[in-house]
């Protein structure tokens, strides 16, 4: 089979939208960084990551090729700018965790390649957000003895993408939702440090993409599981 084929294969089921979606939040991920002068390393961190949830919204086991790049230079980024929750979550969580998400969404693939979706019960749900609380919260604390910028954007951020990962790699819709709180607590902080890093703009960018892929990440997910319950 030629690449070409392969790549026509892979794309088969990609809605006009979707595909629309992935082209778009790449190319305006490209200009922005180059009208506003950011480094490349930004620039290739966004480019991969807005790649990577695309293919996680799609169900793609691929999404965790794009995950590796994304995370390892975040982590970097996050380092230069006194962000240690971020630069823990991304290389000594984030990084194993593709691995672990890779093999098992491998073992858990429908006939037509994509992962298979399910959903938390409401008691799943209530004892998480009661769990969640409570770790922000000491998490924040331990952030400000470190003496971390923006100690409780960045717990929550850390906190909670933790929690978003377990439910990704274990294959809940309701990962999305978190995803959701994570990247609204990210574009903030990322805002409070325009002016003073080169790389902002671009995580704005990025992470307002993510945003958006966040909310039809949901709806996909939510869709697929229905599918499986029926089927």
């Amino acid at each position: 089979m030629t690449i070409a084929m392969k790549i026509k294969n892979y794309f088969e089921d990609w809605s006009k939208f979707e595909i629309s979606w992935l082209v778009i939040s790449t190319v305006v991920m490209i200009g922005l960084s180059v009208a506003w002068g950011d480094n490349l390393m930004a620039l290739i961190s966004g480019i991969t990551g807005v790649i990577g949830v695309v293919l996680c919204a799609k169900g793609k086991i691929s999404t965790y090729f794009f995950a590796t790049i994304n995370v390892t230079l975040y982590a970097y980024i996050c380092w230069g700018n006194n962000l240690y929750g971020e630069v823990m979550l991304n290389s000594l969580y984030f990084l194993p965790m593709n691995v672990v998400g890779f093999l098992l969404w491998r073992k858990n693939k429908g006939d037509s390649g994509d992962i298979i979706c399910r959903k938390l019960t409401p008691k799943q749900i209530g004892m998480m957000i009661s769990g969640l609380t409570i770790a922000v919260f000491i998490y924040w604390k331990f952030l400000v003895y470190l003496g971390g910028n923006l100690a409780l954007i960045d717990a929550m951020t850390t906190i909670v993408s933790v929690v978003a990962l377990i439910l990704q790699v274990t294959r809940y819709a309701e990962q999305w939702l978190l995803w959701i709180v994570v990247n609204i607590t990210s574009i903030i902080m990322w805002i409070l440090l325009l002016g003073s890093d080169t790389s902002a703009v671009t995580m704005v960018v990025m992470w307002g993409a993510y945003l958006l892929n966040s909310i039809y990440g949901y709806y996909n997910w939510v869709k697929l599981s229905k599918e499986e319950a029926i089927a």
